[in-house]
Order: structure tokens, then sequence, then C-alpha cells
């Protein structure tokens, strides 16, 4: 990393609580995991397994395996309920590392899209930006799109996003808070690279849901996507929102890798 991505990096670190594991061979990093606690909805406390990465000249040394068990070991620590992580690939060295370790298939991802048409703000929906102090819903909301990382990194992308590399793509984001009846519901909408009809969307709703009021607000949210020239907004799920996702006119395209969990007790 050059030094400005390297600050980048590591305010990231401070705002999510993020712990970089190293391993070590002879005095030289070999490897590296970072990890990261959260307690949020509907998944309860976890340890989070997210980048992992070892030299080529060291893979199939137990180098990775290493930094899971000392992951493990500070989930224990924690007296967390569980491991989580979404490897790269299910059947690919990553995924057979983390079964070979203990971890089975929590849930499956699922990719889903809907065309925006010419929609409107409906009437009862307000709309304001979220400020970046905004602490992540995570014990109120559950993230019903977005599940391309946890809801707490999903949150932190949405309100703390790279303006360099926004700007330098000429790429926009908006994260919204939309309220419904003075019922607060999140979402962020952003322009994908170099495919500037296409957007990506993640969003929070209170529980229990109300569909009449997702509804709206997902209505809201395309309007704010259409305002970015966007036509075509996809995203990410899991299996138990996947209904009322199609309900709202979502279609399910493919399947994304699975996250995989190790419970502790």
């Amino acid at each position: 990393m050059d030094p400005e991505a390297l600050a980048e990096y590591w305010k990231v670190i401070e705002r999510l609580g993020i712990i970089p594991l190293v391993a070590e061979i002879d005095g030289k990093v070999v490897g590296h995991l970072d990890v990261v606690f959260s307690d949020e909805l509907p998944l309860g406390r976890f340890l989070y397994l997210d980048v992992l990465t070892v030299h080529k000249a060291y893979r199939r040394r137990g180098v990775a395996t290493a930094l899971i068990k000392e992951a493990e070991g500070l989930a224990r620590e924690r007296n967390v309920d569980f491991l989580l992580v979404q490897p790269e690939k299910y059947e690919g060295p990553s995924g057979l590392t983390y079964r070979s370790c203990g971890f089975k298939k929590a849930f499956d991802v699922y990719q889903l899209e809907i065309h925006i048409g010419h929609p409107r703000i409906p009437s009862g929906v307000q709309l304001a930006s979220i400020p970046q102090v905004q602490e992540p819903p995570l014990r109120t909301h559950v993230m019903m799109c977005g599940w391309g990382n946890i809801s707490k990194k999903t949150w932190d992308f949405g309100v703390n996003p790279n303006v360099e590399m926004l700007s330098a793509f000429s790429q926009h984001m908006l994260a919204i808070c939309a309220l419904k009846n003075e019922t607060k519901y999140f979402f962020h909408v952003y322009q994908k690279l170099f495919q500037r009809t296409k957007g990506s969307l993640h969003l929070w709703s209170p529980t229990p849901l109300n569909q009449k009021f997702l509804q709206d607000v997902f209505q809201a949210a395309k309007t704010v996507a259409s305002w970015l020239g966007i036509k075509t907004l996809t995203t990410k799920t899991i299996e138990r929102y996947v209904a009322v996702l199609e309900k709202l006119g979502f279609s399910v395209r493919s399947k994304a890798e699975p996250y995989l969990m190790k419970r502790l007790r």
C-alpha cells in the first residue's frame, strides 16, 4: 500500500474495531487475517473473518489454518456464539480451508435485480441524508439488502465512502434515511463501476417487517437511484428475505457464495 491508502485502511480499522492478525515465519510476515466482532440482527453475537491472505511462497504450510485457529481463540475469549465467514469460493481453496477447520454452510446468498422504470417518491415518505456520525442500527434493523458483507461493514461502506476513489471514477453514492409514519428505514444506493446505468442497493428495515411500508420505501429508493441515472438495481440477500423482495418486484438472477459458520456453543 502507498501511505495514503494505508492511512485510509487504518481509519477503517479504528472505526470498525477490526483486529488484524498476522502470521510470521523466521521473522517474516507471511499471512494476514482481519477479524471483527459484531452483534447484529438477525445473527446475534459473532466474530467475522474478513480478508485472509497468505504469501504465495508460503501456501500449503498451515499458515491459513493457524490464523483461523487464532481467530477462534479470540472468539472464545470474547464468549461469542459463533464464527462467520464468506469464502471467495465455497468449492475453492478458501472454502475448503474453512471447512477443514470445522466450518459448515450457514445460509445461501442470492443475487436479485429490479428494473426501475419511472418512479416517484410516495406520499408520506420523507428523505434525509445519513450523517457520518450516525451509529449503525445493528440491533434495531435487519439488513434486507446488501449481503455482500455483514451489516456492520456494509453500513460503514455507505456512510464513510472513499470519496477520492468515487471521484476518480466519477461514481456516485447516496446514504439515505427514509421516514414513513415515524418509522425509520435506511438505504444506500451507488453506481456500479464502469456500468453507470446499474446500481447496488443496501437497505435496513425495522422488525417486524411491514410490507406496505417497505413498498413505499423501495419506491423511494428506486427514485433516488433514478436521480443518479441508474436504470437497474441489483442487491444480495439471504433466503429468509427472498420472498419479501420478490413481492416488491425483484427477480432472483443467481446464487452468490454462501456464508459458513462454526458454532462455539
